[in-house]
Parts: C-alpha cells; sequence; structure tokens
C-alpha cells in the first residue's frame, strides 16, 4: 500500500511538468520516441542494442483513426532517476468519424548508452491525459 501512495504522490508531483507544456521537449542526445520501424509483433519491454544506442518496444496501440493512437512526436517525457514517466499527449480530431476503420502504431523509447549507462533498470510510468 505504501508503494502505491509513493507512486501516487510521484505521478501528481510530475503530472504538472506534462500539463503545462505539450511540446515534445526532449534532450535527442539521452533519449526520444520513435514510432517503430520493426515488426508488429515484436515482444514489447525488451532491450535491442545497436551501436551507442539501445531501443525498446513500450507497446503496441490500437485504436480509432481519430486521434486514438499515439504518434512519437507528440510524446512528452522525463526521467528521474531511474524512471521514465511518459505522456502520450493524445489530439482528438472532433470533426473525424471514428467508425471508419482502426489504426495502430508501435512506439520505441531509443536511449543513448553512453548518456544513460543504467538504462535497462529503467522503469516506465505512463502518465494518464487528464
Amino acid at each position: 500500500m505504501k508503494e502505491y501512495i509513493l507512486l501516487l504522490i510521484i505521478s501528481i508531483t510530475f503530472s504538472n511538468c506534462f500539463t503545462q507544456n505539450t511540446e515534445n521537449k526532449i534532450d535527442t542526445n539521452e533519449f526520444y520516441f520513435e514510432n517503430s520501424k520493426k515488426k508488429w509483433d515484436l515482444q514489447k519491454m525488451v532491450w535491442i542494442k545497436n551501436n551507442d544506442i539501445a531501443i525498446i518496444r513500450l507497446n503496441r496501440y490500437k485504436g480509432d483513426c481519430c486521434g486514438g493512437v499515439p504518434d512519437a512526436k507528440q510524446i512528452t517525457a522525463k526521467i528521474v532517476n531511474d524512471t521514465v514517466f511518459y505522456k502520450l499527449n493524445l489530439h482528438r480530431d472532433t470533426n473525424c468519424d471514428s467508425s471508419i476503420g482502426l489504426c495502430g502504431n508501435s512506439i520505441d523509447f531509443v536511449v543513448n548508452i553512453k548518456k544513460k549507462p543504467t538504462y535497462e533498470k529503467f522503469v516506465f510510468i505512463e502518465v494518464n491525459d487528464k
């Protein structure tokens, strides 16, 4: 129970960072998000090293094509110790007919191994849009 209370306090504390500005404020020398270039069915939450970077698939998202699926360009994040707090920042198109098909996207987190050598210990917490 204490862990949940601590997690709630941390989430509330950092939620102001995410709600004040929805621009993608990321130091690209350390980490960034990208729409996955790999196969759709790759396992999520497994690190793949490639030279000076490591990539991890956060999730596969499915939803309506009117803003129900996140895009890497709109995601904001902050690293505190070994925890990555990220927010999807979904933007709904109110003039869109959501009954027209489904969309999907896989989001990868890319980190510079030299800048963040403890990347394998990262814990990812999605901060709600509300």
